[in-house]
This record gives structure tokens, sequence and C-alpha cells, in this order.
């Protein structure tokens, strides 16, 4: 047998077996689906100096998860977060965001709390999108996309705000669509978790 078929073999049973996870860990996620159970796992993470709520990943078009999160951290409810240095805290809200997309796309969800609502505003990030945008501003009412010169070339408010999360960051308001590509972050927070924290997710990837 020659090298390039050993070659062949050894890539081959690799295909395969990923293959074989990937099948295994939809049929597991969808087995838990039907039998109303989450197929997701809650840790807490940080945000700047707030603590948050954040999900392992699943199945995108496993709608039946997000509606589970929804229920297990309804808006307003009391949690105990482990370290915050105040307690309880309360849910302000839940949101859905993408962690991957090959070879099936993969979500996870947050909770925020009303504790630490706004305190990672205002803040401004530099970006690339083309001749337009170099950096975003974040502020109480919304995203601006600005100019080299500083100049708001394009604005959403937040609840009018869509997003979705891929390899850049597309964003969406009542009238049009930007891409961006988020290049460093504020300190421990960047762009792309606040609009997290802040926007709606759309799918518009993939």
């Amino acid at each position: 047998m020659s090298d390039d078929q050993v070659i062949l073999i050894v890539l081959g049973a690799g295909v395969a077996i990923f293959a074989i996870i990937v099948v295994v860990g939809i049929t597991n996620s969808r087995r838990k689906s039907r039998s109303g159970l989450p197929a997701w796992s809650v840790t807490l993470q940080r945000l700047g100096d707030q603590p948050y709520f954040v999900t392992s990943d699943v199945a995108l078009s496993d709608t039946t998860q997000w509606t589970l999160f929804q229920e297990k951290f309804p808006i307003g409810s009391a949690v105990s977060a482990p370290g915050a240095p105040t307690q309880p805290l309360h849910v302000s809200a839940v949101k859905q965001s993408m962690r991957a997309g090959w070879p099936v796309a993969k979500a996870g969800f947050s909770a925020y709390f009303a504790e630490y609502a706004g305190s990672e505003l205002p803040a401004s990030f530099p970006v690339k999108g083309g001749h337009r945008f170099a950096a975003v501003n974040v502020d109480a009412g919304g995203l601006s996309a600005v100019d080299a010169q500083n100049q708001c070339a394009w604005h959403s408010d937040w609840e009018d705000l869509q997003f979705s999360n891929g390899a850049d960051l597309i964003l969406r308001n009542d009238n049009s669509t930007i891409r961006l590509e988020p290049l460093a972050a504020r300190g421990s927070v960047s762009l792309e978790e606040v609009v997290i924290k802040y926007a709606t997710f759309k799918q518009m990837h993939y």
C-alpha cells in the first residue's frame, strides 16, 4: 500500500469520525427537545465588571431550546449569581446569538441583570467597514457607526437594531444593512458582546 493510500484512508476515517460526532450531537439535542429538557448548561461569565449567565451551544434550528431558556429565566425573576456583590439579581433581558456556523449552525443564550443595565455604556470601538466606517459608538440611545472624522454615517436605536454575529458583524436597522469587522475590545468589553446584550439576533450569515 502506497503512502498516498494510507493518507487517504486516515483522512477518510477522520471525516467519518467527525460526521458521527455531529450526528450524535444533533440526535441528543433533538431527543432532549422532544422530552422538554434543556440541551444546554449555564455558566456565569463577566462582561466588564458585570456578571451574566451564558449557555453552552445548541443547534440554531432547535427553537424549543430558546423557549426553554426564556422559561428558565423570565424577565423580572430573581436569581443568585455567585460572586456578585448584590444578591439576588433580577433578570432584565435574555438574548440569543450565533456561536458557530459549520457544519451545523449553533446558537447560545444569555441572561442579563437589571442591576447592571447600561453599566458598559457609553463606549467606542474601532472597526473596519469599507471606506465609510472607522468606529462604532454605543450609548443608551443606540448604536452609531462613524467615519474617520467621527461623523455619524449609520445609526440605529437599540429597539430597531438586528444583528448577526458570524465571521463579521452584520447590523440591520429599519432601512439598511451594514457589515463591520470589530478591531479591538475596550478593556474586557467587546462590541460584539454589547450588541448581543442590547440588540436582537437575526440569522443573516448562513
